[in-house]
């Protein structure tokens, strides 16, 4: 642990990505992307995403300022992804994968409802499903390659606490967390707490690890350690 810093505007962090020293940080509650400098320590930019007449609009802001975005979480933006072709960001309620070029948002791929982890991956897409409890790629143009894996299932009787908890949120198969490998290999996570790699090329599973049954607990993200 090296340190522990916070913002007015950080709430309910979902995902994280690294591009050129900056650390990019989904603030789900406030729509909206911080950038954190991992030199300088300090939280230097970020943007809020809203939808106006059917388009998203960028909003850029100071963190540091005080003139930021209303906590509305009404995209609730979960997941973003960075590269030298742009900033991708989804959330549960933006229809698919958004593609920021630095002035302009658009729509780069629509996506079913529900969807976590979404990043480009070789010439299309790479997400969970999880409303369908599935990881899913999806390449471009016709006839391209399209894969759909179930996460893994455990019969009712091996789970622990599932019909004890009363909060709606914990469920079994749900997918979250994912992690490329390789060109054809990549590691999602579902609950209860389970990490699987999948072979795209194959269309099937390599290897499952489940760390508990315990439905209250569930993967969140994945990353190849060390990075």
């Amino acid at each position: 642990m090296i340190g522990s810093w916070k913002n007015a505007y950080l709430k309910h962090c979902h995902e994280i990505c690294i591009y050129e020293r900056s650390l990019f940080i989904t603030s789900t509650a406030f729509d909206s992307i911080l950038a954190f400098d991992l030199d300088q320590k300090r939280f230097h930019w970020a943007m809020q995403i809203t939808m106006q007449n059917y388009k998203f609009k960028p909003t850029i802001f100071n963190p540091e300022g005080e003139d930021g975005p209303l906590m509305l979480n009404k995209l609730h933006v979960n997941n973003v992804a960075c590269s030298k072709h742009g900033m991708y960001v989804s959330g549960l309620k933006t229809g698919g994968m958004l593609h920021f070029n630095g002035s302009k948002m658009h729509m780069a791929v629509e996506l079913p409802e529900g969807t976590h982890n979404a990043q480009p991956f070789r010439d299309g897409v790479l997400f969970n499903d999880s409303n369908a409890d599935a990881l899913r790629y999806a390449g471009r143009g016709e006839g391209a390659e399209d894969r759909a894996m179930r996460v893994p299932r455990f019969d009712d009787e091996q789970l622990q606490y599932f019909s004890e908890d009363t909060s709606g949120v914990a469920r079994p198969s749900f997918a979250r967390g994912l992690c490329v490998l390789s060109d054809t290999v990549v590691a999602g996570g579902s609950s209860p707490s389970t990490v699987t790699l999948y072979d795209l090329a194959a269309n099937e599973q390599i290897l499952s690890v489940n760390l508990t049954k315990d439905v209250r607990n569930a993967i969140h993200g994945l990353e190849v350690w060390p990075f």
